[in-house]
């Protein structure tokens, strides 16, 4: 004779049966999972008896980190964004940027869902932010989580997450950004203060490659339109590892292409302000050195800007799941519940 008990799902609270001795579907089957959802792309890493493994999505290691929204309800994913095309007004490709300034936390529970799906209900939840996050936002961000039917999370900010790996105290730690460079002092895993490497009045980086684009291609540039700025965010990819990278651009105009030149040349109008920005960043911490210097991502440009300052990267971080992984073994052991023992 079977017996049934009967548990509530979360977040919808429906009543189902189950059957004995099996691992409930809604409870954790995951020890730890540490989530990036970055401006574009998911990326995420589990911990589970000792093993931390990158997460896949559709057997890939990253995933779109938009939302598309029907009718209040968010869906995320790549099904998110193939709809998202069809109806672009009703995407959102950074649902965290928005949460961060008073966005649903809905759209990010719907995320922190579709990554969960992926590695196991954790036990524990560590989510990394691109900046340090004040008090509302972490809120609001805490009920995305609840939302999701996850525990609460830890937040730490991608420059702390960064300095971890240096092993100094007080650490530098570049990141390069879309837009522009950040600088964040870092000191014992505590956020000292942070600063932009902006040059007054110049656009952002993504916004000069967008102007050459379109300049080149006889069309408008928009920077609000999402899938411009997601051209552009493929085309930089691109840069990366080769010297060309073709752009589409809306109908009824051809595709262009965009050069590393251009690339360099929109971020050197910002690097040659890193100099003044770092002796600022450290004059109002008070401080006239660093124990260690990390670079967030293989920029080579960056680096040499870093380089000619004096103060050349110690460390780099080349991949997002080398800064998670890296992250998650760094993180005190979870207690495991009596039922997974």
């Amino acid at each position: 004779m079977l017996i049934y008990h009967y548990a509530w799902k979360i977040p919808d609270k429906k009543c189902r049966k189950i059957r004995p001795f099996e691992t409930l579907p809604d409870m954790p089957t995951t020890d730890l999972v540490v989530v990036d959802i970055a401006a574009w792309w998911i990326t995420a890493v589990y911990e589970s008896g000792g093993s931390v493994q990158a997460a896949l999505f559709d057997g890939r290691a990253r995933a779109p980190s938009g939302v598309f929204q029907d009718d209040g309800v968010y869906t995320a994913g790549t099904a998110a964004l193939t709809a998202g095309l069809a109806q672009p007004e009703s995407y959102r490709p950074d649902p965290m940027t928005l949460l961060r300034h008073g966005g649903p936390p809905a759209a990010v529970a719907a995320v922190l869902s579709h990554v969960a799906d992926r590695t196991g209900r954790p036990a524990a939840l560590t989510v990394v932010t691109a900046q340090h996050w004040d008090r509302p936002a972490r809120d609001r961000l805490e009920q995305a989580a609840d939302g999701a039917g996850l525990p609460r999370p830890r937040i730490v900010s991608t420059a702390v997450a960064a300095a971890d790996r240096s092993g100094g105290r007080l650490t530098l730690v570049c990141v390069a950004g879309a837009a522009w460079p950040e600088l964040t002092l870092v000191d014992g895993g505590r956020h000292v203060a942070s600063a932009v490497v902006r040059a007054p009045g110049a656009p952002t980086v993504d916004e000069a490659l967008l102007r050459v684009a379109a300049a080149r291609g006889g069309a408008e540039a928009d920077p609000d339109d999402w899938r411009l700025a997601r051209e552009i965010e493929r085309a930089r990819a691109r840069l990366g590892v080769q010297p060309r990278a073709a752009m589409l651009l809306p109908e009824p105009h051809q595709a262009v292409v965009l050069t590393r030149d251009d690339l360099a040349a929109a971020k050197a109008v910002h690097l040659d302000r890193l100099a003044d920005t770092a002796k600022t960043l450290l004059a109002d911490a008070g401080a006239d050195r660093v124990d260690a210097v990390v670079q967030v991502g293989t920029d080579a440009q960056v680096a040499a800007a870093l380089t000619d300052i004096g103060r050349p990267p110690a460390v780099t971080v080349r991949h997002p799941h080398d800064l998670l992984s890296g992250l998650a073994r760094a993180l005190p052991p979870t207690r495991r519940h009596w039922w997974r023992r």
